[in-house]
């Protein structure tokens, strides 16, 4: 059965809560003062940028902090783990992140700001004022162990990062199944991604290579938070120069992505930012082997067209299970639905047909959800009413919609 592993930072939690309950030396019975300055405008885009993985209901109340810790701010939430640089901080303490984050919102960017901690008590001062706060020892927040990494490779992250997002709203929602709440990415020499929740499903081929050994990692199953956290890790962040020898090298290496993968989680590092995340356990279906041949029937559909006929017969559709049916011959389509209490309604569109005329069934919200944003031209493809449904557009990713089933 699969399950869910434990995070790099969780597996230390056990160990910090019994070494804090432990006999102390001498030395560190007394109260050590961190007195350290930071500009508030790097304090604020720091805390800024690993802050949404500040838990609000924290299993440890140390979590409701950030750890700053020589040159670097630290959040996590015992599954996903951030850093960022912070030059010019030197010692350790925990800054409560929500009030403080409050606070120095409205203290200008330029100012000092003198951070003093000595035990639980965390004082701020800059030149205009100071501020309190009750706050944890050091101690209490769990260390960041980086995962034992068995595949590393250097990507373009653009690509990598925008093809896993593509591919969360594929993702099962429901827990019954936890190798299908995450993205698959297959290692080779031609990255694959894929997701699905049962009822439908995503594939795509990347422009990147993550080699592996022969016998090592084939495949691993990211959390959709930890993608969608990397995501916006990627889009705020700055993206700071590359100590390289020429232009060329500068240009290329400001998109690249370093990632680290092994049994017990995933490391993403680029600029002055690096994400831990654990993994989901598992084997994930063959998605590959789910897609079917070329289908005999492919109808081109412009995709503007398919969605307004969906939108017009939806509330009908939505009464009647979600179904929505799509028939076509000579060159048009017909869009309908019919209701619980006789009520049915239809809308024609052309189409460009290849092969023999033919109809199936489909779940309006799926397909809605598939055609949103799209301009141009869809490819349908069919091999019968009850087969998977094939859909292809531009780059976009190929994508398998199971049929319902109408009297």
């Amino acid at each position: 059965m699969a399950r869910r592993k434990k995070s790099p930072v969780e597996e230390t939690t056990a160990e910090a809560e019994t070494t804090a309950t432990e006999p102390q030396e001498e030395e560190s019975t007394a109260a050590e003062t961190v007195t350290a300055e930071v500009q508030v405008r790097e304090l604020r885009e720091a805390m800024g940028l690993i802050g949404p993985v500040v838990p609000k209901k924290p299993v440890l109340e140390s979590l409701s902090c950030v750890q700053l810790r020589n040159g670097q701010a630290m959040a996590t939430d015992l599954e996903i783990a951030a850093t960022v640089d912070l030059p010019g901080f030197e010692g350790t303490c925990l800054v409560p992140y929500r009030p403080v984050l409050d606070l120095i919102r409205y203290i200008p960017g330029h100012e000092e700001l003198t951070i003093e901690q000595r035990g639980r008590e965390l004082n701020l001062s800059w030149s205009e004022g100071k501020a309190s706060y009750e706050t944890y020892e050091p101690g209490d927040y769990p260390p960041l162990r980086e995962p034992e990494a068995k595949v590393e490779a250097i990507v373009d992250g653009d690509t990598l990062i925008s093809s896993l997002l593509s591919m969360v709203g594929y993702c099962a929602t429901e827990q019954s199944r936890p190798v299908l709440t995450g993205v698959t990415l297959y290692l080779g020499d031609s990255v694959e991604v894929a997701a699905g929740d049962g009822y439908r499903m995503a594939f795509r081929t990347l422009p990147v290579a993550i080699p592996t050994e022969e016998d090592g990692m084939s495949n691993v199953i990211i959390p959709i938070r930890a993608i969608e956290f990397l995501n916006h890790l990627w889009t705020k962040a700055p993206r700071t120069a590359p100590l390289v020898d020429s232009l060329v090298e500068l240009v290329s290496s400001r998109g690249k992505l370093h990632l680290s993968l092994g049994d017990n989680g995933l490391q993403a590092r680029f600029g002055p930012v690096s994400m831990v995340s654990q993994l989901i356990a598992g084997t994930p279906p063959n998605f590959r082997q789910l897609i079917p041949a070329e289908p005999p029937i492919g109808v081109y559909i412009y995709a503007p067209d398919l969605e307004r006929a969906v939108r017009r017969v939806r509330g009908v559709a939505e009464d009647a299970r979600g179904i929505v049916r799509l028939a076509w011959e000579n060159g048009t389509m017909n869009v309908s639905a019919k209701g619980e209490e006789k009520a049915s309604i239809e809308a024609t569109i052309p189409v460009e047909i290849q092969g023999d005329s033919g109809k199936v069934a489909l779940n309006v919200k799926y397909l809605l959800e598939y055609l949103k944003g799209k301009t141009g031209m869809v490819t349908m493809g069919v091999t019968s009413s009850t087969a998977p449904v094939l859909f292809r557009y531009a780059s976009s990713p190929l994508v398998l919609i199971m049929p319902m089933f109408t009297q």
